[in-house]
């Protein structure tokens, strides 16, 4: 953290601090708090690959399957897409919205397809599943800082030595337009470029199917699964 910090402010023509969490210094401490509100405000634009995570669970006999927050531990802010399986029965798991969760539950549908949705933090699902299932799916994490022991990942800062897990190029963009709005200068072209090169950022992050106009397949479906070189000769 401390790193892009100072490279804003050398770019800045700013005197460049020998440190930034914990400064005394009212312009670093807003440059800090700024870089915090920009890292923020990206990693909730996107489903970067650089926060997606895997989380599994077993399944209960009972609606209640739990903490999300607990489930996906690593600070959990939304499911990615056409991701939730249950691995046992080898069929996805359907994540509903609220109107769909109670349309299902007012013409009471039953299996053998499991649906789930998050209510009040928690994690529950319909029909009351079988115990013992293991579930899995991908999720976005909203936490954008890892520590500097490697496995503590954050939202806030708290050390110079915290690591910024999403683009640097793209947080010193983003920090140079809000630096530049907090003391009442021009910034719109600054944030003209800034959000055309977070939606090209976006859009090529991480690996990306080919894109038909005729539409096709949203995934794997369930089925019987041939593994190529596996026909008898």
């Amino acid at each position: 953290m401390l790193s892009v910090v100072q490279l804003f402010c050398r770019r800045t023509n700013l005197d460049v601090p020998a440190t930034a969490y914990g400064s005394t210094d009212d312009q670093v401490r807003q440059i800090v708090g700024l870089l915090e509100e920009e890292g923020i405000d990206l990693a909730s634009r996107g489903d970067w690959q650089e926060l997606t995570y895997e989380a599994t669970h077993t399944s209960l006999a009972t609606e209640d399957q739990g903490a999300i927050a607990t489930i996906a531990s690593n600070g959990f802010d939304h499911f990615k897409v056409d991701s939730f399986w249950d691995r046992t029965l080898r069929l996805p798991v359907f994540v509903l919205d609220g109107q769909e969760w109670q349309a299902v539950k007012a013409v009471s549908l039953s299996g053998p397809r499991y649906q789930a949705r998050i209510r009040g933090g928690r994690l529950i699902a319909n029909p009351v599943p079988t115990a013992g299932h293991t579930w899995a799916f991908e999720y976005i994490s909203k936490n954008w800082i890892l520590g500097a022991d490697g496995t503590t990942y954050k939202q806030f800062f708290t050390l110079d030595t915290d690591t910024l897990l999403l683009p640097e190029s793209l947080l010193l963009m983003g920090l140079r337009w809000r630096w530049k709005k907090e003391k009442g200068l021009e910034y719109a072209e600054d944030f003209a470029t800034y959000e055309g090169q977070v939606k090209k950022a976006i859009g090529h992050n991480g690996l990306k199917k080919a894109f038909s106009m005729a539409g096709g397949s949203r995934g794997p479906s369930p089925g019987i699964v041939v593994p190529q070189g596996d026909w008898m000769q």
